[in-house]
């Protein structure tokens, strides 16, 4: 944090707090498109202004975001029925979650997880919620081809999101 001061008044000024959330399964194709945008973002973004939480799967991720945080960016495969590689950003104040129920893949869906925070006073300033449909969520390792090649354009959104957020430079280099 950096003070400073004028004559007339004394300011506190920060960096904006940002986390980038990737849930999902590694193990699942698809499912892991989340876990593998946060390891790609490893290297583009200043650590000491973004936070990359890879959260897997484990519902316990609400204990790893910090409440005070000026955007919360979630990226997730979003199951709605769409072609695969369709990409979506939403906004949890647009969704009703019963009638998105369907969207996630997990026991405990995101939107769930958000009201739970609500509830302790814990939701960021601002939620983002990046999406893409899966084509499978089979064992293995890799992306499928659909999934994989919308990857650099997932990278991309996360990082306007970023940069719409704080007037930080992103290495973006590596894409």
């Amino acid at each position: 944090m950096e003070y400073t001061k004028s004559a007339e008044t004394q300011t506190l000024s920060r960096s904006p707090r940002i986390t980038v959330l990737g849930i999902g399964n590694l193990l699942l194709k698809d499912e892991g498109i989340g876990v593998h945008l946060v390891q790609k973002l490893a290297d583009m973004v200043d650590n000491a202004k973004v936070n990359l939480i890879d959260a897997g799967t484990s519902p316990e991720f609400l204990s790893l975001v910090d409440g005070n945080l000026d955007k919360l960016i979630i990226v997730d495969a979003v199951k709605a029925g769409n072609e695969p590689g369709t990409i979506y950003r939403f906004s949890p104040d647009n969704l009703d979650s019963d009638s998105t129920s369907h969207f996630s893949l997990h026991e405990i869906g995101v939107l769930d997880s958000l009201k739970v925070m609500a509830l302790f006073d814990r939701l960021p300033k601002s939620t983002v919620i990046i999406g893409i449909e899966p084509k499978t969520i089979d064992f293995g390792l890799d992306l499928s081809p659909e999934v994989g090649e919308k990857l650099p354009e997932i990278i991309n959104l996360v990082l306007k999101e970023i940069e719409e957020t704080t007037a930080m430079e992103v290495r973006n280099d590596n894409l």
